[in-house]
């Protein structure tokens, strides 16, 4: 009777002789490559300057903008940035007309990244431009929302995916806007 319960015994310290090197050998493995952490950061930037689109006016803007950008590395190097830029209490005045105008809306961009240092990634997310009119007595007909770019963003980061600066200016006009 001794043999059937050797045999058992045998089998089952082998059983846990092999799980206990699996159990090892995936620890070792976790352990060789560090983790990759998505990095975080929201700030809010004012924003001044004079914006310039395409047939329009140039309008004084001021106001501010939150951005929050989201890393998420990979474990070779590079990775994914989502960059969400919402304008807060922004509005502009006309150098023309001297009408005003504010500007509303949030915008999200992704962009991959490559592995290495990486400075900056620039986004220029779109906003409306809305042109409150006084009363409304033709020809002065109601004007819709109007996408435009009127901020450029700029998100800096270490070649681990760590957020190192964020900045937003007011596009100048120095590209086509719609």
């Amino acid at each position: 009777m001794r043999g059937p319960f050797t045999r058992a015994a045998t089998k089952a310290g082998f059983i846990l002789a092999t799980l206990g090197l699996a159990t090892t050998a995936a620890t070792t493995t976790a352990a060789a490559q560090p983790a990759q952490e998505i990095d975080r950061e929201t700030v809010v930037l004012p924003l001044s300057g004079t914006f310039g689109a395409l047939f329009s006016e140039p309008i004084d803007i001021t106001g501010s903008v939150r951005v929050r950008v989201v890393t998420d590395p990979e474990p070779g190097g590079g990775g994914t940035a989502r960059v969400t830029s919402t304008l807060l209490n922004t509005t502009g005045i006309g150098e023309v007309s001297g009408d005003s105008y504010r500007f509303v809306g949030s915008d999200t961009n992704e962009v991959t990244y490559p592995p290495g240092p990486v400075t900056p990634l620039t986004f220029r997310p779109t906003f409306f431009k809305v042109f409150p009119p006084g009363p409304v007595v033709p020809p002065n007909p109601i004007l819709p929302p109007h996408p435009v770019q009127p901020v450029i963003v700029d998100v800096s980061l270490a070649p681990d995916g760590a957020i190192e600066g964020i900045s937003a200016r007011v596009d100048p006009g120095l590209f086509d806007n719609p």
